[in-house]
């Protein structure tokens, strides 16, 4: 990424602050790490949902998914 100082801050007439403007290269950083922060949080949102489904598999209230019987439906 690129310094602080390359940054440009649009403001309001007021001075406030209202905008960013940042280089290209920097935004399309911060794109491909979001990217990349969505797919960790959809694996690990499967993942908490496996977790809740153990106590209903142990119990027998819900049927067990064997790994190759998940690999084939994927």
């Amino acid at each position: 990424m690129s310094a602080p100082d390359s940054l440009h801050y649009l403001t309001d007439a007021s001075g406030k602050p209202e905008a960013v403007v940042l280089p290209i290269a920097d935004w399309l950083a911060l794109k491909d790490y979001y990217r990349q922060l969505q797919g960790r949080e959809l694996v690990l949102s499967g993942m908490r949902e496996a977790l809740r489904e153990v106590p209903e598999i142990l119990a027998s209230r819900q049927p067990e998914i064997t790994l190759a019987d998940f690999l084939a439906g994927s």
